[in-house]
Formats: C-alpha cells, structure tokens, sequence
C-alpha cells in the first residue's frame, strides 16, 4: 500500500492529472497497457447513429472527434442541422469503445 495522499496529489487526482509516480506507488506496478483494437481506426469526422440500449441520452446523432486513443474515441453529439455541440456535459461529449460504434454502422446499413 502507498503513502498518504496530500492534498495536492488527492487535487491532482481530482482534475485528471495523471502522475505516473503516484500510481506506481498506489499499485505497485506500472499503468496498464492500452487495449488493441480490434477494428481499422475510425477516421475524426465519422458520424453513426445510436439508437440502441437502455440509456436514451446516448441516443442520436455523434460524431468521432478524438480518435488518438483508439480503441476509445472521444465523440460530440450532431444536431439536427448538422452543427456540433459545443456542450461539454456527458450527454453530449462522451468516450464511446470501438465496438459500440461499429454496431451503430452495422445497424445504419
């Protein structure tokens, strides 16, 4: 087990700031490896609709912004005349894994 936190190491934590240091101590190892993917990298741009599973605030229109860490593409929600939110809540910003992405494109077919 790690030391104590300080506040300043717990604030870190809190605003994202990854410290690599810190977790080696917290876990007594290095990070884990990045997931491979399992599909081709989605080009930024690609836009699929969701309209599966039980949370309705993931229903849409999105849009891959971020795809550097594949296979989680960070993906904006599309409105209706085709401009991007610029929203940073969940309900429109939000990581989708690589799978959940094909399956939309499956089902647009």
């Amino acid at each position: 087990m790690g030391l104590p936190l300080s506040t300043v190491e717990l604030q870190q934590l809190n605003e994202g700031v990854f410290n690599v240091d810190l977790y080696r101590n917290m876990h007594n190892g290095p990070p884990p490896a990045r997931a491979e993917c399992q599909y081709p990298v989605l080009p930024v741009g690609q836009n699929f609709v969701v309209d599966f599973g039980r949370q309705k605030a993931l229903h849409g229109k999105w849009q891959v912004v971020v795809n550097d860490e594949a296979p989680f593409y960070l993906c904006q929600r599309v409105f209706e005349n085709g401009t991007l939110s610029r929203r940073k809540s969940a309900d429109h910003r939000r990581k989708f894994f690589e799978r959940e992405i094909y399956l939309a494109l499956e089902k647009e077919e």
